[in-house]
C-alpha cells in the first residue's frame, strides 16, 4: 500500500503538487554542469532499485511527492544553482516574460530576445522593432512585445517570425496583457485599447485617464489601469467601458492587484489602498510606509507591499499591518508570493525568501551577479533581470 499511487496521489493532493504531472518541470533533466558538492546543490537523484530486484520501483506519484519535498526543501535551505548569465542586449533589459519554458526580453537596445531557460541558450533574436521594446508577453505560442514607435508586434514563438504589427496607438506602448485571445494594451497615448489576436482588429478603445498610465492588469474580462493622474480606473472587456474610477490617493498610483472581491493599490503617497471590486467603493487604508509604494500582492489572507522606505509590510484586509520584514537596503522593487512563501527582490543584488506564516527570513541570496529591476519567478527558477547597460539576465535553479 505504502508504494501504491492510490495513497500517494492523494497526499500530493492536499499539498497542491497535482499540477507536476501536467506540467512535467521535476522530470526535466538539466543541461547545467553542478560544480557544487550534492549537499549545496539542487539536484535531486532518484533511488536506482536496480541492484535490488525484489524491490518494485517506486510508483509514479510518490516519486513526484518525494521530488516536490526535495524541491520544498531547496527553497528553505538556500539551494541553488546560478546559471550563466543571458548575454547579448547592446543596451538595458526594459521588460520579461516567461512561460516556463522560454524567457522573452525587451530592451532598450530596439530588440527582444528569446530564450531557452534550460539551456541557457538564445533561440531567436526579434530585430523588427524601430525604437525600444518597452513591454513583452509569451503565450500559447506567440510573443507580444509593445514598443515605443506605438507599433504592437505579434510574433510566432517557434519561428521568431514577425506575424503581425497592431497599429492604432499613437505613442509608446508601456504595458500589455496576453489571455493567449486578446491583448490589452496601455500607451503614452493614456489610452487603453483591446486587440483580437485572430485578425489585428482593435475592439475597443478606453479613454479616461488624464495623465500617463503607470501600471495595467487583467483577470478575464476585467481590466484595472493606474495612472500618474492619482487614480484606478476599472474597465469591463465584455461592455467595453469603464465601471468605475477609484480615487484615494494623492500621487501616482504606481502597482496594483486584484480579484474578485478586492483592488488594492499601492501609490507615491506611501498608502496602500483597498477597494471593493464589485462597487469600487473605497474600503480601507493601509498607512505605514515612509516611501512610495512600487509594488504588492495578496492571497486570500494577506497583503504584502514593497517601498522606497526598505521595508515589506504585511497587511490583513482591514488595513491592519500585522508586522514588517526588514532586511532590504534601498527600494523593494519585485515581490512573488507563492502560498506562505514570499520573494522579494530590491536594491544591492538582493533577493530574499521569506515565510509569511512564520513572519521570518528564511534564506538570502548571496550570488545574485548583478543588480535587478524585474524579476520573473516560478516553482523552480527565479530569472533577475539588471537595470545597467548592456542588459544581462540572471537564471537562478532551485532545481
Amino acid at each position: 500500500m505504502s508504494n501504491t499511487d492510490t495513497l500517494w496521489q492523494p497526499l500530493c493532493a492536499l499539498q497542491n503538487w497535482l499540477h507536476f504531472h501536467t506540467d512535467q518541470q521535476l522530470f526535466t533533466k538539466s543541461h547545467y554542469n553542478y560544480s557544487l558538492t550534492g549537499l549545496t546543490s539542487p539536484r535531486y537523484t532518484s533511488a536506482d532499485c536496480s541492484n535490488f530486484p525484489s524491490l518494485a520501483p517506486t510508483c509514479y506519484w510518490k516519486e513526484i511527492y518525494k521530488r516536490a519535498c526535495h524541491l520544498k526543501q531547496n527553497w528553505i535551505l538556500g539551494r541553488y544553482t546560478v546559471l550563466r548569465s543571458l548575454r547579448g542586449h547592446k543596451e538595458r533589459v526594459a521588460c520579461i516574460d516567461c512561460d516556463g519554458k522560454r524567457l522573452v526580453s525587451g530592451s532598450t537596445d530596439k530588440t527582444a530576445r528569446v530564450w531557452d531557460v534550460v539551456t541557457a541558450d538564445c533561440l531567436h533574436i526579434l530585430d523588427s522593432h524601430t525604437d525600444a521594446v518597452t513591454s513583452v508577453c509569451i503565450k500559447h505560442e506567440v510573443i507580444i512585445t509593445g514598443c515605443a514607435d506605438s507599433l504592437i508586434r505579434v510574433f510566432q514563438t517557434e519561428t521568431g517570425v514577425c506575424l503581425r504589427a497592431l497599429m492604432g496607438h499613437i505613442a509608446g506602448v508601456d504595458h500589455l496583457c496576453f489571455d493567449g485571445t486578446s491583448v490589452v494594451s496601455a500607451s503614452l497615448d493614456r489610452t487603453v485599447r483591446v486587440w483580437s489576436i485572430q485578425d489585428g482588429r482593435c475592439r475597443s478603445i478606453f479613454r479616461g485617464h488624464d495623465d500617463d498610465i503607470q501600471y495595467l492588469t487583467m483577470k478575464d474580462h476585467l481590466v484595472v489601469s493606474t495612472s500618474w493622474d492619482c487614480t484606478v480606473r476599472m474597465w469591463n472587456l465584455r461592455q467595453g467601458l469603464c465601471t468605475a474610477v477609484l480615487k484615494g490617493h494623492s500621487e501616482v498610483v504606481n502597482c496594483c492587484h486584484f480579484d474578485y472581491r478586492y483592488v488594492v493599490s499601492g501609490g507615491g503617497d506611501c498608502l496602500v489602498l483597498i477597494w471593493s471590486t464589485d462597487n469600487g467603493k473605497l474600503l480601507y487604508k493601509c498607512q505605514g510606509h515612509t516611501g512610495d509604494v512600487y509594488c504588492l500582492l495578496f492571497n486570500k489572507t494577506v497583503i504584502c507591499s514593497g517601498s522606497s522606505d526598505s521595508t515589506i509590510r504585511v497587511w490583513d484586509f482591514t488595513g491592519t499591518c500585522l508586522f514588517t520584514l526588514r532586511k532590504h537596503i534601498g527600494v523593494v522593487r519585485c515581490l512573488h508570493l507563492d502560498g506562505n512563501k514570499l520573494i522579494s527582490g530590491g536594491d544591492r543584488k538582493k533577493i530574499l525568501i521569506w515565510d509569511v506564516m512564520e513572519r521570518k527570513l528564511v534564506s538570502e541570496i548571496h550570488r545574485n551577479p548583478s543588480f535587478l529591476h524585474k524579476f520573473w519567478v516560478n516553482e523552480t527558477k527565479i530569472i533577475a533581470a539588471s537595470p545597467e547597460s548592456p542588459g544581462a539576465l540572471t537564471i537562478l535553479s532551485y532545481w
